[in-house]
């Protein structure tokens, strides 16, 4: 029986570098760093340090056209007595906790890894703990795309033990002898053909003392050493290219022992560009049981890794990083695809107890895309399994799978229901709710909001001028001014309304029906003190045009869920046009940290008013100048004209939606094909402290349908989908001011990035689910859903996910409207008991926001 243990402690999921193509071998392996000769990083990594190498141009690997590179790891001089660390491609985020290698001090420790390259060629390498050597040598790249004269992609065959010197498999029965070498063959056996390179595990079993083994093409030079091996066992997978009679050899570079050598292959690189796989990366922490339950001695758990990350379900192999720690006894793992087959009886990650290990594996995949790894030790362990890419089933594009509708591996027979003393008062049956009908709306759509000064009296007589930012689009280039919708003046409370024309001008109902008859609009007012210094604010309001028999579920849901905001005034004085934040500012700020943090809680973590990409939480007093404190605002009676200019873009996965599945049910989170999200657009007068004023209802086509189905039990996870933002920078210009400069954080819709993924996972969100949550729930929100039916939310908004995304350092919300085609469901197993659900936020036919599950 599978122990299916859920995927545990994701913090950042799916960070996707370019698809990649071809597999082009570096033989032999060429170092591109070593800290110690100061070669391609100056010195040695201290704690908690990050550093950058040049890849492209590097050790043979183009200048150009390269999308990731595999590459050997070695960390030397450690003085941690437990340290990792993690690699990812320069100018992203770093996806922590993602590791490719653990190691302490007292022996050199290496790895493999297969790592995406940032934009500028470079790779960044972050050290957890101590200080440490790095010596980085490349084997292979892969190209940004497939070509017709270059080598081929992957080809997985069923692992096998090809060489054992122990007992004479497939060598001679004798070790290897100080400096001496094995040649071994490789091409025409356990289905290996037309094979550039080869992916294998090698263990060096019980050497007695610390060395290193060089793997490389037979006739070729050595190149680096592959595999640094302890005085334990000692394992590594790796990528070892073929050379003359299709053969490999291993070398043992050490001067006073000699050792056996074991050699178990997964798969091999194909010659020619007519087969194998493409390879794409994504770095995921799939699996941590430190977060749920230790793998028990001699037993199995199955991962998942098809179904999400962009992975389609069924694909060639999986590039995994598997962690062993908490060991309680030596022993290794086993790994093979999920399914009827049996261990294939050889190993890999050997490792010894109460010391962190790791072991790269290319594993062909099983049922629904999984994977079994095995515990083949008397005593638990804790497991840590990493997904560093992924290959396709042949040589076909490896884009994303734009659905994700495969249920999990099987998974164990979930027993009786947990806490079943638990008392309290029955909750109502719950059925399915029906797919809304899309009643016509009739009348012309409307807007309003109010204005404040800062000290949040309203404000009254000031021009509120209506623009259409959708005008902004990602093919906008130069300073642009928006199409004006129509003006109207705040009321003595600083309310203000305005309908819109109907029928709409042409250019605008345009715009509308390329956001699913959505017209979202940015309402602006400036007003100046009593010194002349000028005051501005923004509300970015939507308007569900679409009405009579052209009305959509879109425009519908906009003027039902739409809620007035309240903006107040702020003191603008930059006259000097600034540039987004650094990426370095992004990653240090507050909103990041919470992105960041794996506490589900984080997500709707208080900000405070006016965020910061550089300075945090810091104190700022939004109507303080030169000093002075201003709280009035003189409406102006000046001509002012913006013009807008997007400075630059990023797209960032914005969390959605998730969906719970406690005991015996499945979770699933549908998010069709047109968008139906509010995500919310940050503004700010001097580029440094920004606020969030209203939202844009991103409801335009995406091209495809995302999220998850069939998830469970004890399954819950956020969705995420790619948004594109632009930071804008409005010059305002006025008859008798100068002119000024404010800024803008706003979605430019849904954008798939270059070999990206259509969405991903986010947090783990189990935590609100279970008794616990149950019996604390008011009776008013909880209901029951009987075996072997189901109950799907689908109507109301999502919860407010108040960091949905980090972009360019502030933190941005988002939520989504459900609707019959944007839905959170739950079906429940075929138990005795009933499966009790509440609301989030509400009642579950009111607005729950979300439900959660017991």
């Amino acid at each position: 029986m599978l122990a299916w243990l859920g995927l545990g402690s994701l913090t950042h999921a799916g960070a996707v570098s370019a698809s990649s193509g071809d597999f082009f071998p570096v033989a032999p392996a060429a170092k591109i760093v070593d800290t110690r000769s100061s070669l391609g990083v100056s010195a040695a990594l201290g704690a908690a340090s990050t550093a950058s190498f040049q890849v492209l141009g590097q050790g043979g690997v183009p200048a150009s056209g390269v999308s990731a590179v595999s590459v050997d790891i070695t960390a030397a001089n450690a003085t941690s007595s437990g340290s990792y660390l993690e690699m990812w491609p320069d100018g992203t985020t770093r996806p922590y906790p993602a590791s490719v290698i653990n190691f302490s001090s007292g022996a050199d420790t290496s790895n493999s890894a297969i790592v995406a390259v940032g934009s500028d060629g470079k790779i960044d390498v972050y050290n957890s703990s101590g200080t440490v050597d790095l010596i980085v040598s490349v084997n292979g790249y892969f190209t940004s795309a497939a070509g017709a004269t270059s080598p081929g992609g992957y080809v997985p065959v069923t692992s096998s033990r090809i060489v054992d010197t122990r007992d004479g498999t497939g060598a001679p029965l004798a070790t290897i002898a100080p400096g001496g070498t094995l040649d071994v063959q490789v091409d025409g056996v356990d289905s290996v053909t037309d094979e550039s390179s080869i992916y294998a595990n090698i263990t060096v079993p019980s050497p007695g003392a610390a060395g290193s083994l060089y793997a490389y093409a037979t006739g070729a030079s050595p190149g680096q050493p592959t595999v640094s091996y302890k005085s334990v066992t000692t394992s590594q997978g790796a990528v070892i290219p073929v050379g003359t009679g299709g053969q490999i050899t291993l070398k043992n570079a050490s001067t006073t022992q000699s050792i056996n050598v074991v050699l178990d292959v997964y798969g091999y690189f194909t010659e020619a560009p007519s087969g194998g796989g493409k390879f794409a990366a994504v770095q995921d922490r799939l699996l941590d049981t430190r977060t749920s339950t230790a793998v028990a001695a001699h037993s199995t758990v199955s991962v998942a890794v098809g179904g999400g990350d962009g992975i389609p379900t069924a694909f060639g192999a999986a590039v995994l990083n598997l962690t062993t720690t908490s060991q309680q006894n030596s022993g290794y793992l086993q790994v093979w695809g999920t399914g009827p087959t049996v261990p294939p009886g050889i190993s890999v990650d050997n490792f010894q107890a109460s010391t962190t290990t790791a072991d790269q594996v290319i594993v062909e995949p099983g049922t629904q895309g999984a994977v079994s790894i095995y515990n083949d030790s008397a005593g638990t362990i804790q497991l840590i399994v990493d997904l560093q890419g992924w290959f396709s089933s042949d040589q076909v594009d490896a884009t994303p799978d734009p659905t994700d509708t495969a249920p999990d591996p099987t998974v164990s027979d979930p027993g009786p229901k947990p806490s079943g003393a638990v008392t309290v008062s029955a909750a109502p049956t719950v059925s399915d709710t029906p797919t809304p009908t899309v009643s016509p709306a009739s009348g012309a759509a409307s807007v309003s909001g109010t204005f404040t000064n800062g000290a949040g009296a309203g404000v009254p007589n000031l021009t509120v001028t209506l623009t259409a930012p959708d005008a902004l689009t990602d093919d906008t280039t130069g300073e642009t001014t928006l199409p004006v919708v129509g003006t109207t003046t705040t009321a003595s409370d600083g309310s203000w309304s305005y309908t819109l024309p109907d029928p709409l001008p042409s250019s605008l109902q345009t715009l509308a029906d390329a956001n699913s008859g959505v017209l979202n609009l940015s309402a602006t007012v400036n007003g100046y003190t009593s010194d002349g210094h000028m005051m501005t604010a923004t509300d970015n309001v939507s308007a569900g045009v679409a009405e009579g028999s052209s009305t959509t579920q879109a425009a519908q849901d906009v003027r039902a869920y739409n809620t007035p905001h309240t903006q107040a005034l702020r003191i603008d004085t930059d006259v000097t046009p600034l540039d987004a934040p650094a990426d370095s500012d992004t990653a240090s700020s507050l909103a990041q940290s919470i992105t960041n943090s794996a506490d589900p809680d984080a997500d709707t973590a208080a900000l405070p008013t006016y965020q910061s990409a550089t300075s945090g939480t810091s104190a700022y007093a939004a109507n303080t100048a030169e000093g002075v404190d201003y709280s009035s605002v003189i409406p102006m009676d000046n001509v002012c004209t913006p013009h807008e200019t997007i400075v630059k873009k990023q797209i960032q996965y914005t969390t959605v939606g998730e969906a719970h599945a406690y005991w015996d049910a499945k979770a699933s989170f549908d998010y069709s094909s047109t968008m139906s999200s509010q995500i919310g657009i940050a503004t700010s007068a001097n580029g440094k402290n920004w606020s969030i004023t209203g939202s844009a209802s991103e409801t335009k086509t995406t091209g495809h349908s995302t999220g998850y189905s069939g998830k469970g039990p004890y399954f819950a996870r956020q969705w995420r989908v790619p948004i594109n933002y632009a930071y804008v920078r409005i010059k305002l210009t006025c008859l008798h001011s100068p002119t000024s400069y404010s800024y803008e954080i706003r979605p430019l819709g849904y954008k798939v990035p270059s070999g990206g993924a259509v969405g991903e996972y986010g947090k783990d969100v189990r935590k609100y689910d279970g008794s616990h949550g149950y019996t604390s729930a008011p009776d008013s929100r909880r209901g029951l859903v009987r075996p072997g039916t189901y109950f799907s939310l689908s109507s109301g908004r999502s919860m407010t996910y108040t960091v949905g995304a980090t972009v360019f350092g502030i933190g941005i919300n988002s939520q989504t409207i459900y609707n019959g085609t944007h839905t959170q469901k739950i079906e429940a197993g075929n138990k005795s008991e009933d499966h009790a659900i509440w609301g989030a936020k509400g009642t579950l036919y009111g607005k729950p926001g979300a439900f959660y599950s017991y």
